[in-house]
């Protein structure tokens, strides 16, 4: 790993590795030729770039995700929370109109926000002034509970780590930019009470997330899926994210977006596999070639989202489930998982 470069994109050309900390920009425009054989003007070859972000959080007796999707025409933000007492799930959606951009460039301070009166949810980094933070206050219905939820964090807190991958997706004209970091969360989460559940006010606690913002050149077809954990294993402070290879099989032995943090020390991870053969809904197996990684994932709920637009159509599941096996750190401490809570995300795009 090595120092983040000043662009992504210099002179056309894509700076691929791995990175300590963050580039200043987030920036994936200006490639030379992104689309081989076919002479795209710049307006249109940026319009195939699509962003997303994801933040998720494990605090008190709550596992959930915020995220943020990006894809030009519109954009739509989802707020989904699992009780790992009961296994309950309460999803939320808002879509957001035509904006200029809903996830910003700029990594050192910006913010991304849905302002639907009855959907507000908002993320927010400021490296300078060291804060980051996630409001989300969401109205309910006869079946979900009013939910307010405000977590705070700071980048210089000693388990903080940051890091950046920009990898080929799926050919070296294209790349997948990715900054990933893990803060030690503090806030509080409530809920109203609705007939199937009781009010539920969660104060002054203290938890582990997991941010994740991505941008990557989008074929007209894509498929994109991951598992993502953060918490607490024995005394440690444990994250980590993982990618299949199907997407960015180019070199990935060498640059891809597979990370472990313990404690604020980042490994990098090999190129992993991911398969489940018995369905997605059945037991997904998580496993490399250099004996790192030997992962099961055991779902057991999960929201899916279908949307269709003009000529676009999406497919997302979220699901929420348990890990089992070992992991290992580069110095070859292996971190034993069971039962440990997390997020396995699937989704297959058609822009």
């Amino acid at each position: 790993m090595t120092m983040p470069p000043a662009k992504i994109v210099h002179n056309g050309r894509i700076q691929f590795g791995s990175f300590c900390g963050f580039p200043a920009k987030l920036d994936i425009r200006g490639v030379r030729g992104p689309f081989v054989g076919v002479p795209l003007p710049k307006f249109i070859t940026n319009f195939r770039i699509h962003s997303s972000l994801m933040f998720l959080f494990n605090i008190g007796s709550y596992v959930g995700s915020v995220d943020f999707y990006d894809h030009k025409i519109f954009g739509f933000a989802d707020v989904i929370l699992w009780n790992k007492d009961n296994g309950r799930k309460i999803a939320y959606r808002s879509f957001m109109g035509p904006r200029r951009r809903f996830i910003p460039h700029n990594m050192l301070f910006g913010f991304c926000a849905s302002f639907n009166k009855n959907r507000y949810i908002r993320i927010s980094w400021d490296h300078p002034h060291d804060r980051l933070s996630l409001i989300f206050n969401l109205k309910g219905d006869s079946s979900r509970p009013f939910a307010q939820a405000a977590f705070i964090a700071h980048f210089s807190d000693q388990d903080m780590c940051e890091i950046s991958s920009v990898v080929p997706a799926p050919s070296k004209r294209r790349c997948s930019a990715t900054c990933i970091s893990n803060p030690q969360i503090h806030g509080s989460i409530s809920l109203d009470r609705t007939k199937l559940s009781d009010a539920v006010t969660n104060a002054d606690m203290d938890g582990q997330a997991l941010i994740s913002i991505n941008r990557t050149y989008y074929n007209f077809h894509a498929f994109t899926e991951f598992v993502a954990a953060a918490g607490l294993c024995g005394e440690k402070k444990f994250a980590f994210q993982i990618f299949t290879t199907q997407e960015n099989a180019v070199d990935a032995e060498n640059i891809n977006g597979n990370f472990l943090i313990v404690d604020g020390v980042c490994t990098p991870l090999p190129p992993v596999r991911i398969t489940h053969p018995f369905g997605v809904s059945k037991k997904w197996v998580i496993q490399d070639f250099e004996n790192m990684v030997d992962l099961t994932f055991i779902p057991a709920s999960n929201v899916q989202r279908n949307i269709s637009f003009l000529i676009m159509r999406s497919k997302l599941r979220t699901i929420y489930g348990t890990f089992e096996g070992t992991i290992k750190t580069k110095d070859g401490d292996s971190i034993v998982l069971h039962n440990f809570v997390g997020l396995a995300k699937n989704q297959l795009l058609r822009l």
